[in-house]
């Protein structure tokens, strides 16, 4: 297998053009695409949900707070 990094623009028609070396043979080939940018969504708001979310869960045994310092403390022992 053989692997090349391209960089390429999406448009917002969402439609990919690539030009690839010749050397690569020609022939069935796998695209992945990594975007920077990642979802619309921001990941405080997506994570204050999620939390939001377990502390409104029947038998939740954990608060946002109580988790957070958790995390705290064994970020500390690191």
């Amino acid at each position: 297998m053989q692997a090349v990094r391209l960089n390429a623009v999406l448009k917002d028609d969402h439609r990919l053009q690539l030009e690839v070396p010749e050397e690569i043979a020609v022939g069935p080939v796998e695209v992945i695409v990594l975007s920077e940018r990642g979802a619309d969504s921001k990941p405080e708001q997506s994570l204050g949900a999620l939390f939001e979310a377990i502390d409104q869960m029947p038998g939740s045994r954990h608060s946002r707070d109580e988790i957070d310092r958790a995390i705290a403390d064994e970020s500390g022992k690191l």
